[in-house]
């Protein structure tokens, strides 16, 4: 029994957390609309300003690297703190980070110090708010977590639509625009978690040293199987599709195609996401995870093979799509089960190792994808991306046993 349903009778937590999921779907939403906007724009405002692209990719770079160096902290301060007071800590912390950008572009006073400080501070707040907000999602999940989790997942991809559209829009007007809804978007999602009632509080356990509970945290997962599948498998996935989308990047620029080419790529591919999230609930409930698992894993290497065939835009943009459409299915499967066999005051730290792990592996992509396009043919280096899916796959579908394995509930040690 977890600690929302010993204090609250079934009325109260049925109306509550619908209410409640709704908040966090919104404040999740709004936020990650002003993070795309001003994120599509604050390379051409740090380039402009400093001439440099190499200077423009370290603004970018830094703030992935106050995501990672702090996510670890954050998983265990969101299993000590209270959660929602931490989330709206960081996002109101976040919101003054991007406010001074947005102060000294309309004064006419930014330098790259100030960019490459406040993205950062930014990326810094970005690990307390998910990580706060990973430990708290249990609470607030209703009945059917499933259909709740791919509206989580239909939010991101529809976001990711739509925050460039309206960053590229808002920067036409003026360079410090984007920064702006970015602010307002910080407080409007820190209001959403304010008015949230469900207590999101950790449950109370014996208090130990920072390192001892980073360590149970990681010791967690390490011992369970599934978990330890989920992990190597979200990491080699977000590789996978990091490297994916860099190589179409780059074969398509060589290619000499217009870089609204290579936007109509990455937002058709938003959208099959956005239609996968939208369908895979209804998916599931005809087909069982086992089966639809090995299946969507075998069908994306075919379509990652294909990419060896493309050559316009619209062909990349179908392959993209398609394999997007598929990948919320598993998604979905893992997400909701992780949820399930973690106890509650372990939820921060383990949903941060989980994520942790596949960011750092993502950092490589890049690499990996310019040197496979400076090295091959454009069709062997996608060929040696569908070899990389294949891996994963056949990872997959050896394991997926463990979905029937795995308790369905947790006890709480």
């Amino acid at each position: 029994m977890t600690a929302t349903s010993a204090r609250e009778s079934p009325f109260t937590l049925d109306s509550s957390r619908a209410r409640d999921f709704r908040l966090y779907w919104l404040a999740g939403g709004v936020n990650l609309l002003g993070s795309q906007a001003s994120g599509l724009v604050l390379p051409l405002v740090a380039l402009a300003i400093s001439g440099s692209p190499t200077a423009a990719g370290l603004v970018g770079g830094v703030g992935l690297a106050g995501r990672l160096v702090t996510a670890p902290v954050a998983g265990v301060l969101a299993d000590r703190l209270p959660r929602k007071a931490m989330m709206v800590t960081a996002l109101l912390v976040a919101a003054g980070a991007i406010g001074m950008v947005t102060a000294t572009l309309a004064a006419d006073a930014a330098t790259l110090a100030v960019l490459t400080g406040a993205a950062f501070v930014e990326g810094v707040a970005q690990a307390g708010y998910e990580s706060a907000g990973a430990g708290a999602i249990r609470r607030v999940l209703p009945a059917d977590d499933k259909q709740a989790l791919a509206r989580l997942e239909a939010r991101n991809h529809a976001m990711r639509i739509a925050g460039p559209m309206l960053g590229g829009a808002l920067f036409q007007v003026a360079r410090w625009m984007p920064f702006l809804a970015d602010v307002m978007t910080y407080l409007i999602a820190a209001a959403c978690v304010a008015a949230i009632r469900t207590d999101l509080s950790p449950q109370r356990t014996a208090r130990h040293s920072f390192l001892t509970d980073l360590r149970a945290g990681l010791r967690f997962v390490w011992k369970r199987k599934f978990l330890r599948f989920v992990t190597f498998w979200a990491a080699g996935i977000n590789f996978v599709l990091g490297a994916l989308v860099y190589h179409t990047i780059l074969v398509t620029g060589r290619r000499g195609d217009l870089p609204v080419s290579i936007g109509l790529i990455l937002a058709i591919a938003s959208v099959g996401g956005l239609i996968g999230a939208l369908a895979a609930p209804g998916v599931l409930r005809r087909v069982r995870p086992v089966v639809a698992i090995p299946v969507v894993s075998w069908v994306t290497v075919g379509l990652v093979a294909l990419l060896a065939v493309a050559r316009q835009p619209w062909s990349y943009g179908l392959i993209f799509g398609l394999i997007f459409l598929l990948t919320p299915i598993v998604a979905i499967v893992f997400q909701s089960r992780a949820i399930t066999v973690t106890p509650d005051h372990l939820q921060g730290r383990v949903a941060t190792v989980i994520g942790t792990t596949g960011d750092v592996l993502r950092v490589f992509a890049p690499v990996v994808a310019g040197a496979l396009v400076a090295r091959f043919a454009p069709g062997i280096a996608a060929l040696s991306l569908a070899v990389l899916t294949a891996l994963l796959a056949a990872y997959a579908t050896v394991n997926v046993r463990r979905l029937r394995t795995s308790a369905p509930t947790v006890r709480e040690d």
